[in-house]
């Protein structure tokens, strides 16, 4: 039964989901070429993880999905897997283990979180929080948030200006207008830690500011869009493909609307006819959504990614709607 289904298959984008023995769905996957992409679990190769191997073994049946491009098999299988939760997807994407900061009035100023809480500012998801835990140690030894020397002098401002108490909320503050995409001040203290570290000669405290500075670098570049998305901006990506031009619209975590053109549109007609397709209940559901959960956040890198690879994607302010 497989072989013959396996010989039919097309050579198509799609998306592809394993079955085992009694019907269930135990693995959705997504392909540029079905027929290869399917086949290639039923030959032996020693490339294949163990997961893969185990999995391979309880493969009963399978069914399909066609879609018009790779990019809407991404897509498509990111829903799937958020609606069914087959059991080999949990075992092999791990978007549970992002996390989220949380700033509080009190000591501990700063925490880490794993799930939302309603409780101070919280700012996320972000991936992942093993990350997340880095930078969080990274702000606290750049800005003196726990510890004996809290209120040590010039972190920020000098104690001739302010109390130390007004100085220390100024630090609070220049770290969430970092989170939130409104500043590079974090970035800013800790090249003066490697000048510092420079000028007096001890290289290796240099070396590590460095490298914190790098490390805070990719994390405010990674999330760079994801914190826009967070501030309720819109996102319309073109994507070129077989001769035609597919068009989406990506709000507040959400893929709301996809047209396809002959011609090339610029963004601002691709925008206008994207959004006329969006019913009114729909805006105003994502309105009143105040934040992004940690699936919303999963379709992040898929669309952002793939649409900076092989077409375009803009950002719109919420006042340009």
């Amino acid at each position: 039964m497989l072989k013959d289904k396996l010989k039919n298959l097309p050579k198509t984008p799609g998306i592809y989901k394993m079955k085992n023995s009694r019907g269930e769905i135990i693995y959705v996957g997504k392909a540029k070429n079905l027929k290869q992409r399917v086949g290639s679990y039923f030959i032996q190769n020693k490339q294949h993880s163990r997961k893969v191997l185990e999995m391979v073994r309880w493969i009963d049946d399978f069914d399909y999905e066609l879609t018009d491009t790779e990019f809407d098999a991404l897509l498509l299988e990111c829903h799937v897997i958020h609606q069914i939760r087959p059991r080999y997807n949990r075992m092999m994407n791990h978007y549970e283990s992002y996390g989220y900061f949380q700033f509080l009035s009190k000591a501990p100023y700063l925490r880490v979180l794993s799930e939302w809480s309603e409780e101070g500012l919280v700012i996320g998801p972000f991936f992942k929080e093993s990350k997340i835990q880095e930078l969080k140690q990274i702000i606290n030894s750049t800005y003196r948030l726990d510890g004996p020397l809290k209120y040590v002098a010039g972190i920020v401002k000098s104690y001739d200006e302010l109390s130390p108490e007004e100085e220390f909320d100024l630090r609070i503050e220049e770290i969430k207008e970092t989170l939130l995409g409104k500043s590079t001040a974090l970035l800013t203290r800790i090249d003066q830690r490697v000048q510092a570290a420079s000028e007096r000669h001890d290289f290796e405290a240099s070396s590590q500011w460095w490298n914190n500075y790098l490390t805070v670098q990719r994390f405010l570049r990674r999330n760079k869009q994801l914190i826009q998305i967070m501030q309720n901006q819109t996102f319309v990506g073109i994507l070129p493909e077989n001769g035609a031009y597919y068009c989406y619209l990506y709000a507040k975590g959400e893929l709301l609307n996809r047209v396809i053109y002959q011609r090339e549109p610029s963004f601002q007609q691709a925008k206008k006819r994207l959004e006329k397709g969006v019913s009114v209940k729909t805006w105003k559901r994502l309105e009143a959504k105040e934040r992004l959960n940690k699936a919303d956040v999963d379709l992040f890198p898929i669309f952002f990614n793939y649409l900076n690879q092989h077409g375009q994607v803009l950002g719109f302010a919420p006042q340009e709607k």
